[in-house]
This record gives C-alpha cells, sequence and structure tokens, in this order.
C-alpha cells in the first residue's frame, strides 16, 4: 500500500514539475478518441515541442497544488493534460482541428503565461496565428507603408514626363 502511495506521490512531483516548466496548458476530455487518433495526435503534439499526459484526476489535482496552480481541483471524468514547451499556441489548435472532427472531445481549463482561462475562451486562442503567422502579419504592417511609398513615387514619376 505505502508503495503505491509513494509512485502516486512520484508521479504527481513529475508532472507538477512539468507543469511549473509548461509555457501553456490545457486539460481536456478525450473520451471516445481510438488508439491510433491518440497516437497521431501525439506525434502531432510531439513534432510542435509538447507532451500530453494522460492519469487520474487525483493525480492532476496534486501536481496542481503542487505547482500552485489553482482552478483543476474540480477535475472530473476521463481528463488528459497538454503542456506546451515550445510554440504556446501549437497545443490548442493542434487540439482545436481534433475537436472540429470528434464532438465529443472537450477543453476543460488551459493556462497561457501563468493566467487561468476558461474552457469558453481555449476556442478563441485556437484561432490566432502561430508566432510565425504572427511575425509576418507584422513584418508586412511595416512593409506597408515603404511599399505605399515607393508606388506613390513610381506612379509621380509614370505621369511627369522629362
Amino acid at each position: 500500500m505505502k508503495t503505491i502511495i509513494q509512485q502516486k506521490e512520484n508521479e504527481s512531483k513529475i508532472l507538477a514539475e512539468q507543469i511549473s516548466g509548461g509555457k501553456s496548458i490545457i486539460v481536456f476530455e478525450y473520451l471516445g478518441l481510438t488508439a491510433k487518433e491518440l497516437t497521431t495526435f501525439r506525434k502531432k503534439l510531439h513534432a510542435a515541442n509538447a507532451k500530453m499526459y494522460v492519469s487520474k484526476n487525483n493525480i492532476y489535482t496534486r501536481a496542481f497544488t503542487l505547482a500552485k496552480l489553482e482552478g483543476f481541483s474540480q477535475l472530473q471524468g476521463p481528463n488528459a493534460i497538454l503542456i506546451a514547451n515550445g510554440d504556446e499556441i501549437a497545443p490548442f489548435k493542434e487540439l482545436h482541428e481534433i475537436m472540429k472532427t470528434h464532438k465529443f472531445v472537450k477543453y476543460k481549463n488551459g493556462v497561457l503565461e501563468s493566467n487561468l482561462v476558461p474552457a469558453s475562451e481555449l476556442d478563441k486562442i485556437a484561432s490566432i496565428p502561430g508566432r510565425d503567422g504572427l511575425l509576418s502579419m507584422l513584418l508586412s504592417c511595416l512593409q506597408a507603408s515603404i511599399r505605399n511609398l515607393a508606388y506613390g513615387i513610381k506612379a509621380v514619376g509614370e505621369t511627369k514626363t522629362q
């Protein structure tokens, strides 16, 4: 009995370390996904530098308590946790793609930049472009004024005869 308790405590500590070091965290209900779908999903997450953990809610609760994150004490049902160590938004996007085809997969809660995010807001976060997309939008905005100036100078030059 003591070895089982010790094993659960160790698992909670390891998960708490992962939670503390993660950039974003998503708790979701995964019941109904097949093993093949979960394996494909985990591979996509691995490519995005994120991991999925499946354990008991009691271990999750202990891990969140050890990581000093509140709002996860009432977890019920079969839950999984996604922890992103790279791009914060990538796991949201991958999970959102799964949710489009499987309506039974549901968000529970999330953490982004150490702030608790309710399930209703997680869909909005998934619609934000990724880091590369946002950088390209910024670059486009920065280039727009110079590009418009160049077009204006060219148009004036074409209308004036020498």
